[in-house]
C-alpha cells in the first residue's frame, strides 16, 4: 500500500488506518467480542506486511492503548500513532484543563510504551474546558516533543470555528463517514477543506453494514443497531430516541449490492474505495477482527467516476433522511 503525506504534516501514512477499538485484551464490549492480545498482535503484524502503518486508538477504548503498545514493541519507529483523549473513568466533569491534558498525555505515553504521540485528538468537543487554554497546552506539548500534531474528533462546524478562533492549527477531524452516513457532506467536509484539515473517516463500513453480509435488519447484530440508522423503539441499547431510516438503509444496500455485482466488485472494497475518493479524505479508519480481514480491507482500488456517482445516488435517500445529524448515537447532537 502506497504512503501519502498527511496534509499539514510530515507524517507518511497509509491511506488505511487500523482502528484499534477492538484491542480490548479479551474483554467483551457492546459492539465487538473479546479479542486476545495475541490476535491483536497478529493483526498488527499483518498490517505491516500489507503496508498499513497508521494506528488509531483512544483513552476511552479500555485497554486499547496498552495492547497497541504491546503490539508495537521493537517497531515503534515504523508506526504512526493517533490517539484521542476523553471518557475518563470515574470523573464527573468531562472538560479537560491544561493540567488534565498534560496528565492524559503522560498516561498515554506510558500505556503506548513510547515517548511521543504522532497525532493527539480531542475525542468530542465537550472535553474542552477552555479553547485557548487547550490550544496553548497543545503547543506546549509539541514544544516538549511529546506530541507532533493535534486534531479533532467528532467536531461539527460550530465547535471547529470556535477553536480556530484561538489561532489553532489542527491538521485533521476524525468523523463518521461512509455511504450510509454522509451528513459531513453538508457543512463539515466543506469547512475542513477550506481550513486545510483532513477528514479521517471512521466507520467507513458502517460497523459492517457495507460489507455485503447484512442485507436484512434481523441479520445485523443488535449491539450494532444502536445508532440513528435504526429505530430506537425496538432496541433497549439505543439512546437517540428517533425513528431511524431502516427502510431507506436496506433499500440502499440492495442497490449498492446490485451495482457491485454488475461491476464484479466486492461490496466492502467498493465502499472503502468510495470514501477514499471523496474530497479531503486521505485516510479511512477501519477495524479488523483477524489478519484475514486486514488483507481484505487493504484491497482498495480506484473506482471510475461513473461507479462513484452510482453509489452516491443509491444512498442519497439515506443522506436526505439523516440530514445534518453528525452524532450517530445520542440526541441532542454532541458534534455541533
Amino acid at each position: 500500500m502506497e504512503r501519502l503525506t498527511l496534509p499539514g504534516t510530515d507524517l507518511q501514512v497509509s491511506s488505511l488506518c487500523l482502528g484499534c477499538w477492538q484491542f480490548n485484551d479479551n474483554t467483551n464490549t457492546i459492539n465487538w467480542a473479546g479479542q486476545t492480545k495475541e490476535t491483536s498482535k497478529a493483526i498488527v503484524d499483518k498490517c505491516f506486511e500489507v503496508g498499513i502503518n497508521f494506528f488509531d486508538t483512544a483513552e476511552g477504548y479500555a485497554g486499547s492503548e496498552e495492547v497497541l503498545g504491546y503490539c508495537l514493541r521493537g517497531r515503534r519507529q515504523d508506526a504512526v500513532i493517533a490517539t484521542k483523549y476523553g471518557f475518563r473513568v470515574g470523573i464527573d466533569t468531562p472538560a479537560y484543563s491544561a493540567s488534565d491534558i498534560d496528565q492524559t498525555v503522560t498516561n498515554a505515553l506510558r500505556r503506548l510504551e513510547t515517548d511521543y504521540i504522532d497525532l493527539l485528538q480531542i475525542h468530542y468537543p465537550s472535553f474542552i474546558k477552555d479553547p485557548q487554554e487547550t490550544v496553548n497546552e497543545f503547543n506546549s506539548q509539541i514544544a516538549r516533543g511529546r506530541i507532533r500534531y493535534y486534531g479533532f474528533s467528532n467536531f461539527g462546524p460550530k465547535n471547529i470555528k470556535t477553536v480556530l478562533e484561538t489561532g489553532a492549527k489542527p491538521v485533521s477531524n476524525q468523523m463518521a463517514y461512509n455511504l450510509l452516513w454522509r451528513s459531513v457532506e453538508h457543512e463539515v467536509l466543506p469547512l475542513c477543506s477550506e481550513k486545510n484539515m483532513s477528514i479521517l473517516a471512521y466507520s467507513p463500513l458502517q460497523q459492517g453494514l457495507l460489507s455485503g453480509k447484512f442485507l436484512k435488519r434481523e441479520d445485523f447484530p443488535e449491539g450494532r443497531r444502536r445508532g440513528k440508522l435504526f429505530s430506537s423503539t425496538e432496541n433497549s441499547l439505543a439512546r437517540h430516541g428517533q425513528d431511524g431510516a431502516e427502510a431507506e438503509v436496506f433499500e440502499a444496500l440492495k442497490k449498492v449490492k446490485k451495482i457491485c455485482d454488475a461491476n464484479d466488485l466486492d461490496m466492502a472494497t467498493a465502499s472503502l474505495s468510495w470514501v477514499l475518493q471523496q474530497p479531503s479524505v486521505p485516510v479511512a479508519i477501519v477495524g479488523a477482527s483477524s489478519p484475514e480481514q486486514v488483507v481484505q480491507n487493504s484491497k482498495i482500488m480506484q473506482l471510475s467516476p461513473e461507479i462513484v456517482k452510482q453509489l452516491s445516488d443509491a444512498t442519497e435517500p439515506v443522506k436526505q433522511k439523516i440530514g445534518r445529524q453528525l452524532d450517530q448515537w445520542t440526541t441532542p447532537d454532541r458534534c455541533e
